[in-house]
């Protein structure tokens, strides 16, 4: 049995190679590699390389969300500190920016699965420490309002 992942470099990867990416890692861990508050603004659109085959200072061009450019700017020493981490030697060593409209995708938090039961909070009497015990109950207590709160949860 193989993985999806195998058979999709397969099929891609010559696609990547022609817009500037053969390292196609980089675009599919773009929000593991600088973090998911910059990956919510900002997107590799290519890499640009000088005529020398070393693939060594390449220019990163970015999409970045309108009104957000001076952010990524400021974020521009991080950006190619991670990537050439990533990459594991210098292989980029310009970003180039260009506003344009992203789609905002903000990570959607869980909705409660269920709130504790009684059952669960007589289980706290059993806990022997104390500091312990008061995290659980607050945590409990919290879970329950929240849980109160939330339409989802009725």
């Amino acid at each position: 049995m193989h993985s999806l992942d195998k058979h999709f470099r397969t099929l891609t990867g010559a696609a990547f190679k022609q817009h500037g990416f053969a390292q196609l890692d980089l675009l599919s861990q773009w929000p593991e590699i600088v973090g998911e508050a910059l990956a919510l603004i900002c997107k590799p659109e290519r890499i640009s390389w000088p005529r020398q085959t070393d693939r060594q200072g390449g220019t990163l061009n970015l999409k970045v969300a309108a009104g957000r450019g001076l952010d990524v700017q400021y974020a521009v020493p991080q950006i190619l500190e991670r990537c050439n981490a990533f990459l594991g030697y210098q292989a980029i060593t310009q970003v180039k920016t260009k506003q344009t409209h992203l789609p905002f995708n903000p990570v959607k938090p869980r909705p409660l699965e269920r709130s504790p039961s009684e059952n669960d909070l007589r289980k706290l009497e059993a806990i022997s420490d104390p500091l312990l015990k008061a995290a659980l109950a607050r945590l409990a207590a919290g879970t329950l309002a929240a849980s109160q709160r939330s339409p989802q949860a009725k």
